[in-house]
């Protein structure tokens, strides 16, 4: 359809951006680089295909020749969309100080984006400052939805980076919250987190009580199979 558009607008500079960013996220990196060098001779500041470049030099591992496009982007038309890409690029080369730097600017733009505090729990990880990591949390919770499945898909991107065994903990901190407590996803999760990281006595315990709740059909259901392979894989656990 964008190809069809551009037959009847070829020089609609929207229309080939949209191409180009379309092109680089089905994986298509040679058609993207292609069309966005086609858009910079035409137009050397056009800000949507320095941040394609970008994006497809970052796929490449390139992270230092992505991190200058991203930048010149910026110069030009700053997003907080930009700003997380430049964080990331950063967090790539090991470098949080810089990422931090990149963050808070973001968040001058986007004060309540979820995406940037998942960056910033990244970064206070490679600095070891649990504090801050722990806050980074604390902060996204408190602007999430209080349904408990929304509260958790809303969560999940943020512990997904974790290892199990500190995946569990930041699930039992994120229960803390007021109506959280007894949070039937973050349960599941938890006990999961549990089996994987080999504590499976926890994991039964967190399991039988998610039962006792009553969880809808599907919990249920989920929490009862992980009970089942728990118990088929006791017996290789333990002594004779």
């Amino acid at each position: 359809m964008l190809r069809r558009a551009l037959l009847e607008q070829p020089g609609d500079s929207k229309l080939r951006a949209s191409l180009a960013d379309l092109l680089y996220r089905t994986g298509r990196l040679k058609e993207a680089l292609r069309l966005t060098g086609e858009m910079l001779r035409d137009d050397p500041d056009n800000p949507q295909a320095l941040m394609v470049i970008g994006n497809v030099l970052f796929e490449k591992r390139k992270h230092a020749e992505a991190l200058e496009y991203f930048r010149l982007a910026l110069a030009i038309a700053p997003t907080d969309y930009l700003w997380a890409r430049v964080a990331r690029c950063h967090l790539k080369l090991k470098q949080p100080g810089p990422a931090l730097e990149a963050l808070r600017e973001g968040e001058t733009l986007a004060p309540n984006s979820l995406k940037l505090l998942r960056l910033r729990a990244e970064a206070a990880r490679m600095n070891n400052d649990a504090a801050a990591e722990a806050a980074a949390f604390d902060r996204a919770a408190s602007m999430v939805p209080a349904e408990p499945q929304a509260y958790f898909s809303a969560l999940y991107p943020l512990l997904a980076e974790l290892s199990p065994r500190r995946a569990a903990l930041f699930g039992a901190r994120l229960r803390r919250r007021s109506g959280q407590e007894s949070n039937p996803h973050l349960l599941l999760f938890e006990a999961e987190a549990l089996a994987d990281s080999r504590d499976p006595d926890a994991a039964r315990k967190h399991l039988t009580r998610l039962l006792r709740l009553e969880p809808d059909e599907p919990i249920r259901m989920a929490a009862d199979e992980m009970l089942r392979r728990l118990d088929e894989d006791k017996p290789r656990r333990d002594p004779p």
